[in-house]
C-alpha cells in the first residue's frame, strides 16, 4: 500500500537540500511532489551561477518563496565594495570571462577597515545583470527577499513594488547608490510585514542629511514607513528610527531588533531613539545588541514590552515597570552585578517565565540565586565559558534547586567555547560582540532553510578560471548545496543519561535537558525514555522567538 502524497509532502519538507535532488531524479510521482520543496529557498550570490542555471531559472514551478541575492554589475565609478573584482561575467560567452584591470583600485578611505567576506570577485555586465533583475521580478510568488553584500540596483524599489506578495526583506552588507536626481518614492502599495537594513554604506560619503531625498540612506530609511511592518531590525549605519516624526509615526510595531556600534567609546543615546521607543505602545519583544548605553525611559513607554534581550548594563532600567516574561542578558555577567540586578529588579521580573544568561565562570550558587528570584520559570537557559557543574553538582541538580520551579519544562545548562583574543584592531573591529557569547545573531532568521544555487564561491584568491575547470555536473544544469554542516556523534553515553534519569523524580514535568552546545535530551511525558537529539543552541528559536 503506497502513502498517499500528502504524508510525502510532510516527509519531503524535512530533508535537506541535496536529499531532495535525489528524490526529484527518483520518479515522476516524487518529482511531482518534491520541485515545490527544492526550489522553494533559493541562494543565488555568484554571476557565474546565474548564467550556468538561467535557463532552469525560467522555467521553475511553482515558483520560488524565497530568495537570497548577492550579484553586483560593473559600473564605471570606482565603488568601495566591488575595489576585489577581478573579472566581468557574461551572458553570451559565459566561458570566456573579462578580467578587470589589475590597476581598477578605489578610494578606501571609508571602509578601509572592513575586512569582510562580502566583497565579491565577479561582476555581471550589463546583460546578465539585467536579464537577473528581469527574473528576480518575475518571482511574483517571493515571500521573502534578501539582498546581501551586493551593490543595490538602482531601481530597487521598483522591483519591490514588482512582487506583491513580499512580506519580508532584508538588505544587509550592501552599497546604495548616490541619486543625483530626486524621484518620488510611494511605498503604501508594499505590505511588508518585516524589514531588516544592516551595514549600509554609500557609493560616496556623505553628511547623512535625514531631510535630504537624494541622500541614499535616506530614501532606503523610507521603507521602515510601510504601513503595514511589525518587525523592524537595523543597525547604526542607517537608524532607521531617524525616518520618524511627529506627523509621520511608525507603524505598530510588535518587535524591534536594534545593533548598537560594537565599540565601547561610542556610548551615546543616538538622537531621536528614546522618543521614537516611547512611541511604541504595541511593542512587545525589544532587542538590544553590544554596548548600549543608559536608557531613562518614561514609566508610561513600552506598556506592551514582555521580552527583552539586552545587556547587563540596562536590564534594570528597561525592565522597570514592565511585566518581563521573557528575559535574554546578551552578554558576559559577572556574578556580583548580576546578583545586585536580580534583587533591584525582583519585583519586576518575578513573573519571568523564560530566561537566558551568560557567565564567564561557573559558580554553583547561580542557580540558586535564579531559583530564588524567578519561580515561574518554565525555559532556563545558563551557558557559561570556563569550569563547570559537578559530577554531583548535576546529579543532585534536581533535589536541591531545580525541584522548587514547578512550572519548569526546559532546562540547558551547557558551555560554549570562546574565541581566542583578537589578535589585532582590525580583528577586534569585524568581532560581533554579542554573538561570541553564545547569543542568536541578527541575521538566524534569514539564511537557514535556504539552499544554495551556486556551486562556486567568489572566494577565488587570484587569478581567474573557466567555467570548464569548475565543478559543475556535466549533466545537471543546476546544482543546489546544503549550507548547514554536518553533525558531529552522538556525544552521550548511558551513564550521562543516568544522570538526566535521576531528576525525574523532583522534575517530573521536565521535558527538554541540555548539557552539551547542539545536543538535547527529549522525552515526551514524564514516563517516557530520554533520547537524546540535536538542536539549536538557543530556547527562543529565531531572533523574535
Amino acid at each position: 500500500m503506497s502513502l498517499p502524497s500528502e504524508l510525502w509532502l510532510s516527509i519531503f519538507e524535512y530533508l535537506p537540500s541535496q536529499s531532495l535532488r535525489n528524490v526529484v531524479l527518483t520518479s515522476k510521482r516524487f518529482h511531482a511532489i518534491a520541485i515545490r520543496f527544492l526550489y522553494k529557498h533559493l541562494i543565488l550570490t555568484s554571476p557565474t551561477s546565474f548564467v550556468t542555471a538561467y535557463s532552469a531559472l525560467s522555467s521553475i514551478q511553482p515558483l520560488p518563496h524565497a530568495l537570497l541575492l548577492g550579484i553586483s554589475p560593473i559600473v564605471e565609478r570606482p565603488v568601495e565594495q566591488l575595489k576585489e573584482a577581478v573579472a566581468v561575467v557574461s551572458l553570451a560567452e559565459a566561458d570566456d570571462w573579462t578580467p578587470i584591470p589589475l590597476n581598477r583600485q578605489t578610494n578606501r578611505y571609508r571602509f578601509f577597515q572592513i575586512k569582510d567576506a562580502y566583497q565579491p570577485r565577479f561582476l555581471a555586465d550589463a546583460t546578465v545583470y539585467e536579464n537577473l533583475l528581469t527574473q528576480v521580478t518575475s518571482f511574483t510568488s517571493l515571500r521573502q527577499l534578501v539582498f546581501r553584500g551586493m551593490l543595490l540596483p538602482r531601481d530597487l524599489h521598483s522591483i519591490l513594488r514588482d512582487l506583491p506578495n513580499l512580506r519580508d526583506l532584508a538588505v544587509v552588507h550592501c552599497t546604495v547608490h548616490f541619486t543625483g536626481v530626486y524621484i518620488d518614492v510611494d511605498h503604501t502599495s508594499l505590505k511588508l510585514q518585516s524589514l531588516t537594513l544592516l551595514d549600509i554604506r554609500a557609493v560616496f560619503p556623505s553628511n547623512d542629511d535625514d531631510t535630504n531625498p537624494r541622500n541614499p540612506r535616506t530614501r532606503l530609511r523610507m521603507l521602515a514607513q510601510v504601513p503595514t511592518i511589525r518587525t523592524l531590525a537595523y543597525d547604526h549605519t542607517v537608524w532607521l528610527h531617524r525616518v520618524f516624526t511627529p506627523s509621520s509615526p511608525p507603524p505598530p510595531l510588535t518587535a524591534l531588533d536594534i545593533k548598537f556600534p560594537i565599540h565601547k567609546d561610542r556610548s551615546r543615546v543616538p538622537p531621536g531613539f528614546i522618543s521614537f521607543l516611547e512611541t511604541l505602545p504595541s511593542l512587545r519583544t525589544l532587542i538590544l545588541r553590544n554596548h548600549v548605553p543608559a536608557l531613562l525611559l518614561s514609566p508610561r513607554a513600552l506598556p506592551a514590552l514582555c521580552a527583552i534581550s539586552a545587556p547587563l548594563s540596562i536590564i534594570s532600567s528597561i525592565c522597570s515597570g514592565r511585566s518581563i516574561i521573557k528575559l535574554d542578558i546578551r552578554d558576559e555577567a559577572v556574578l556580583t552585578p548580576l546578583y545586585q540586578v536580580f534583587v533591584e529588579a525582583h519585583s519586576h521580573l518575578s513573573r519571568v517565565q523564560e530566561l537566558s544568561l551568560f557567565i564567564g565562570d561557573w559558580d554553583d550558587e547561580v542557580v540558586l540565586a535564579i531559583v530564588a528570584r524567578f519561580p515561574n520559570l518554565t525555559k532556563l537557559q545558563i551557558r557559561y565559558a570556563r569550569g563547570g557543574p559537578s559530577e554531583d553538582t548535576i546529579l543532585g541538580m534536581g533535589s536541591r534547586t531545580l525541584y522548587a520551579l514547578p512550572h519548569l519544562v526546559s532546562a540547558h545548562v551547557f558551555r560554549i567555547p570562546l574565541p581566542p583574543p583578537p589578535q589585532s584592531v582590525l580583528e577586534a573591529r569585524k568581532r560581533d560582540d554579542d554573538t561570541i557569547y553564545g547569543a542568536p545573531g541578527i541575521g538566524d532568521t534569514y539564511f537557514e532553510s535556504m539552499h544554495d544555487i551556486d556551486t562556486v564561491t567568489d572566494t577565488l584568491m587570484e587569478g581567474v578560471l573557466s567555467l570548464q575547470q569548475l565543478p559543475f555536473s556535466q549533466g545537471v544544469s543546476v546544482d543546489f548545496m546544503d549550507e548547514q554542516e554536518p553533525r558531529t556523534s552522538e556525544p552521550f553515553d548511558e551513564y550521562t543519561r543516568e544522570l538526566i534519569i535521576a531528576w525525574n523524580r523532583t522534575c517530573p514535568g521536565l521535558r527538554t535537558v541540555q548539557l552539551h552546545p547542539g545536543w538535547v535530551w527529549r522525552r515526551a511525558d514524564r514516563i517516557d525514555h530520554w533520547v537524546a537529539r540535536p538542536c539549536e543552541s538557543g530556547i527562543w528559536g529565531d531572533v523574535f522567538g
